[in-house]
């Protein structure tokens, strides 16, 4: 049922999303130059912060593993 719901369904009925005719992120039909000047640096910018708070977590992880040892 799941597959239905979230990859049959959505392509056969009319929604206010967009993806209907494919993936929305690099169709023309789908998003048009304006939103393009906002969703690509939004990916980068998430992606960045993840990366981030991944070195962030990592840096805890070695303090923490320094005074443990000692």
């Amino acid at each position: 049922m799941m597959v239905v719901f979230i990859i049959i369904l959505p392509r056969m009925t009319d929604s206010l999303h967009p993806g209907k005719g494919g993936n929305p992120g690099f169709s023309s039909y789908d998003l048009d130059h304006r939103l393009r000047l906002v969703f690509y640096p939004a990916i980068i910018g998430w992606t960045l912060l993840g990366v981030w708070i991944m070195q962030l977590r990592i840096r805890i992880r070695n303090i923490q593993s320094l005074t443990d040892s000692n």
